[in-house]
């Protein structure tokens, strides 16, 4: 009987109801981590006497129902897919980075707020370029507002959070094209739904994708050019994530146990950024994402030094040994070395949030060659891939969307290769098996 183990650090206290263990472990499979506390059970104590709350948000003022003030979103409107707003109360850091993004006043003045007409009036600007006018079933019923201003305000305050990268997150999102605003909008409902399911947001976050991919086609059909490759940049990185982070993703699902291979696409597509930025290259220097591009090189130039180009001194023996690496191997005659020259430092590096944004990196470099062995369950390719699946489970702290699909794609791989008799196989799986939460079968063949 196999297991899964509790990621670290998933455990219950004792204090804790039954309701909320499971909330809890819930929320550990959810894309993006979010604090979503539960209802506690409360003891009866005789009512006190107490003043009222005047720093709930606005919403919940509006509705005339008891605030939890929980900052930058309070439960309550998060529970109703509605927009949140603290007027004028906002945590000042979250002010000056909403302030950049939408283009608003300075934060610190008497008369800012990141009122609702402010959100809509931005996305409805980035917006107007589009021919095609927003659907009218694109209205939340519950709250009266646009699904784009609750998915545009929630991308702001919480998704660009979860971007480990902060020369990425300072930037992403500040060039308002049609197709990069439809895709900020999708990213934010991906991530709010991830979080709080809800079928009226999962049709918004659909039609939004549908969007942002028509416009972003049809724009890099026209070919990459200097007024247009800042958006372009910004849409690539950004979709991504609807790859990596699937509604309600098992490891059965894998390409790996549905032997369909066109369910592996999803790691294929990661090397979109890289085409991209190779068509780019002429006008990256004048980009608005030159100075993040350049700081990101300096920083992996330290990590992926190519101290050895030939053989395998520094790689792990047992992964040279399962992959046929000698002294005389280079990348020209084995499909293995490249990857694993590129996994090796990645492993070796302190776990913490810069170094988890280029541990991300390792799948957006892998060629079409060592691809298609991934594709066709070759042994070796799934060992290299599980070790990097497993790296990213331990960086889960700061790379939450891994709990879409990396982890179960890892735990995939682990069950589809248990049963080998090699011995130099079942002890490679140990470190992605550990790393992933799955218990491995005490019995080979």
């Amino acid at each position: 009987m196999h297991q899964i183990k509790s990621p670290a650090g998933s455990g219950t206290s004792d204090d804790r109801s039954s309701e909320d263990s499971s909330s809890d472990r819930q929320q550990l499979q959810t894309v993006f981590r979010i604090s979503l506390p539960g209802k506690k059970q409360k003891t009866f104590h005789a009512r006190r006497a107490h003043k009222k709350s005047r720093g709930g948000c606005v919403t919940c003022k509006k509705r005339r129902v008891k605030c939890d003030e929980q900052k930058p979103l309070c439960q309550k409107c998060q529970n109703k897919g509605l927009v949140c707003s603290y007027t004028p109360e906002l945590d000042l850091a979250h002010q000056k980075k909403i302030s950049k993004a939408l283009g608003v006043g300075d934060p610190t003045a008497t008369f800012f707020s990141l009122s609702f007409e402010d959100v809509l009036n931005k996305v409805e600007t980035a917006l107007g370029f589009d021919s095609r006018p927003i659907p009218p079933k694109l209205i939340s019923q519950s709250s009266g507002h646009p699904m784009s201003t609750i998915a545009f305000q929630h991308f702001m305050r919480c998704s660009l959070e979860t971007v480990a990268n902060p020369g990425i997150r300072e930037v992403m999102g500040s060039d308002m094209n049609p197709h990069v605003m439809y895709t900020i909008l999708a990213v934010g409902l991906l991530h709010l739904n991830r979080v709080s399911p809800n079928k009226e947001r999962s049709y918004a976050e659909i039609y939004f994708w549908q969007r942002a991919i028509q416009l972003y086609q049809k724009e890099l059909s026209t070919s990459v050019r200097a007024d247009n490759v800042d958006a372009l940049l910004s849409s690539c990185m950004m979709m991504g994530v609807m790859t990596i982070c699937p509604e309600n993703f098992k490891p059965t699902d894998s390409w790996v146990l549905t032997n369909k291979p066109e369910r592996m696409n999803w790691l294929c597509l990661q090397s979109g950024l890289r085409i991209i930025i190779t068509l780019a290259a002429p006008y990256i220097p004048n980009s608005i994402w030159a100075s993040s591009f350049e700081s990101i090189h300096k920083e992996e130039l330290k990590i992926f030094e190519r101290e050895y180009e030939t053989g395998r001194d520094g790689l792990d023996s047992d992964l040279a040994d399962l992959c046929g690496i000698d002294e005389y191997t280079t990348e020209n005659n084995s499909v293995y070395h490249n990857p694993l020259r590129i996994l090796t430092p990645l492993l070796k590096l302190e776990k913490n949030r810069p170094n988890a944004a280029h541990c991300a990196t390792f799948m957006g470099r892998l060629e079409c060659d060592f691809l298609a062995l991934c594709r066709k369950r070759e042994v070796p390719a799934l060992v290299i891939l599980a070790h990097w699946l497993g790296l990213m489970c331990t960086v889960a702290e700061w790379q939450p969307w891994i709990e879409g699909r990396i982890r179960g794609e890892c735990i995939a791989i682990c069950m589809f290769l248990e049963t080998s008799t090699d011995p130099l196989v079942r002890r490679l799986l140990k470190f992605p098996a550990a790393a992933c939460g799955y218990e491995l079968s005490t019995s080979s063949g």
